[in-house]
Parts: C-alpha cells; sequence; structure tokens
C-alpha cells in the first residue's frame, strides 16, 4: 500500500492523525463507537481491522442509528474505562480533531487539496470512514486485516453528499490514489459483471446488457456513441448530479476479485437496512463482522 499521506487529501491532517494514532497505542482498552448506519460500520471496519492486526483488547457499542435521533441531538455516550474513540459521521463537518486524554472524536474534517503539480487549491472534506483507513495505516501498516479494508476507504466519500455537487475534489484524489496502489480496479459500466442499475434513473437494462455483450469488440468511438445513447434518457432524469452521473458510468470502482462494483454494494446495502433501531444494531454488528472477514459487503 502507498501512504495515503502521499495526497493532499490527508497532508494537513497527518500530525493530528499521528497524535491520535499515538494515544490508541498506548491505551489499555480502546472503546469504539459509532451509529447503527453503514457509514459508521464502514468506519469501525477499519479501525478494529488494525486493532485485531496489533492484538490490542477494544470494545465495540453499537449507537441507535441516524434515523432515529433529532438532528441536532447530541449522543449520550456511557461511562467506560479506556480510551473512548467516537465515529460521528453526520456531525457538522470541522476544521481540527477533537481529542483530549481518554476522549477522541472522529467527524468529517473540511481540507484544502491540489492536484499534481498544480497549486490551485480546491475545498473539500474528508469524511470518516477515510479518516479511520488513515489511522488503520500507520496502527497497522502492514496488518493483513488493514489491506483487505483498504479498497474501502473510499466508501464514505462516495456515500457522502459531496458526489451530488459539481466536483468532489477528495473523491477524486481518493479514487485514483487506491486505484494506482492497485487496491481498486476502476472500469466503464459495460465492463461490470453484476451491477445494480437502479441507481441510474432512466437506464434501460436490455441496453446494457446488449451494450456489455458487443463492448469487447469496439472501438474508442463506437464506445463512447454507444455509451452516450445509453445515458441519455438518465440526463433527462432528475435527482442525479453529473458527477455521480459519470462516476456511475466511468468510474464504477471494483474490489479486485469480486463482480459487484462498489456503488452497487452500498446501495444493495442500504436498501436492506432495518428501520427498527435494535435491529438495526443487531444487524450493523453482523455486517461489521463479515466486513472485517471478507473485505467487502
Amino acid at each position: 500500500m502507498n501512504s495515503l499521506f502521499q495526497t493532499s487529501v490527508f497532508s494537513s491532517l497527518e500530525e493530528d492523525l499521528s497524535n491520535v494514532a499515538s494515544l490508541i497505542s498506548s491505551a489499555k482498552v480502546v472503546q469504539l463507537m459509532a451509529p447503527a448506519d453503514i457509514e459508521g460500520v464502514l468506519a469501525l471496519a477499519q479501525l478494529e481491522a488494525a486493532l485485531l492486526d496489533n492484538s490490542q483488547h477494544y470494545r465495540r457499542r453499537v449507537l441507535p442509528p441516524r434515523r432515529h435521533v433529532s438532528r441536532d441531538h447530541v449522543p449520550e455516550l456511557p461511562e467506560v474505562e479506556g480510551l473512548v474513540i467516537h465515529i460521528d459521521p453526520f456531525h457538522e463537518t470541522q476544521s481540527f480533531v477533537e481529542t483530549n486524554q481518554n476522549y477522541v472524536h472522529i467527524f468529517p474534517l473540511s481540507v484544502s487539496v491540489t492536484f499534481g503539480n498544480s497549486s490551485k487549491e480546491h475545498n473539500g472534506a474528508v469524511e470518516c470512514v477515510a479518516i479511520c483507513a488513515a489511522l488503520a495505516s500507520i496502527l497497522a501498516p502492514e496488518g493483513s486485516r488493514v489491506r483487505k479494508q483498504r479498497s474501502m476507504a473510499i466508501s464514505g466519500s462516495w456515500l457522502r453528499g459531496g458526489a451530488d455537487s459539481d466536483y468532489d475534489p477528495v473523491l477524486s484524489l481518493m479514487r485514483d490514489h487506491l486505484d494506482t496502489e492497485g487496491s481498486i480496479d476502476i472500469c466503464p459500466l459495460p465492463e461490470v459483471p453484476l451491477p445494480e442499475i437502479e441507481m441510474i434513473p432512466g437506464l434501460s437494462k436490455m441496453m446494457l446488457k446488449r451494450l456489455s455483450k458487443g463492448w469487447p469488440t469496439m472501438d474508442l468511438e463506437q464506445r463512447s456513441s454507444a455509451i452516450s445513447e445509453l445515458v441519455l434518457p438518465a440526463l433527462r432524469e432528475e435527482g442525479i448530479s453529473t458527477m455521480r452521473l459519470e462516476e456511475l458510468i466511468w468510474h464504477r470502482i471494483m474490489i479486485p476479485g469480486n463482480d459487484v462494483d462498489m456503488a452497487s454494494q452500498l446501495y444493495m446495502a442500504n436498501s436492506v437496512w432495518p428501520d427498527d433501531m435494535e435491529q438495526a444494531k443487531i444487524h450493523a454488528s453482523s455486517i461489521l463482522d463479515g466486513l472485517i472477514s471478507s473485505g467487502h459487503l
């Protein structure tokens, strides 16, 4: 794996995250807490993988999911011994990590990023899954479980609303970094074996099936023309941004060895998430165990 701190996404956060990693490494017991939503599960998996690789003692506590609390709700965390790591994916974006001796509050962080040799800065936000992936890479850089979770480091960026705006620089940088290091493969929709197409309004399943069958024999011009015809109905629909549509058509994220792309995995996982609070907690823990074991949903 190439260090995530090589990217401008994490360059301004390296010192803060290194300090958090030191707190975790020196703790007798780590108390991990996150909501029973897919965002919480994905972030927990990154940290749990590192703690398991290091054989460090920890406990997991799944909190009520977002749909069961008000928007301005302040979670009441249980009083426990050890270092509390509170993962808070839906917290308002801040510019610094909140820590004290026995408590670390992880929430989305605002960053300014650059691309390549360009000095132009773009503003974005790093969400909890990516932050926890960066922490995991410090805690257990050679860990087998951490390596297995690496592909999912971008999953929180995909779920976050930034992809529904005109442009999400953090998503783009994370995607390119993980692709370069080999943690993910990027391919166009017709090359995805088992895509979930309901994410794209107006897309014809029959047209996609025909296109996928003929795709290997097409040249670049033919492919471009066929994709344009396929996507045209979706461009007339509301409810999907240009960036998200482009990602779903041209930049499907594949986990090596898995036939279901990441966007489809996240979509399907969210679609079957229980509404009941207690069922959601049980479901979240079950999904988390499988995610740590397999590296995908």
